[in-house]
């Protein structure tokens, strides 16, 4: 997928445990400040959903929290971790 970047989510601040679902940041998208945020807009599974491979929905994300809570992961990798997401985007298009 050209122009996205893929983040996968973790449980808590260690980054140990993986919360088996993905954000895409499309980085054609513009970032603004929200609230003294940095924030762009973000595919990624439903905020309380806590599932392995959620439900994918189109919502801000800052980037403190991309920073504290995920990792930037390769597009492979994302395809494993988060099959929805790519339906999704595959819809999309």
């Amino acid at each position: 997928m050209r122009g996205f970047r893929f983040f996968e989510e973790f449980r808590d601040g260690t980054r140990e445990q993986s919360a088996g679902n993905v954000i895409a940041i499309h980085m054609a998208g513009h970032s603004f400040v929200k609230e003294g945020e940095i924030c762009f807009t973000a595919l990624c599974a439903y905020p309380d959903d806590c599932e392995p491979n959620s439900p994918v929905l189109t919502r801000l994300c800052s980037a403190e929290y991309l920073g504290r809570e995920c990792r930037r992961i390769s597009e492979a990798r994302a395809r494993l971790i988060h099959p929805r997401l790519f339906e999704y985007l595959d819809n999309m298009a």
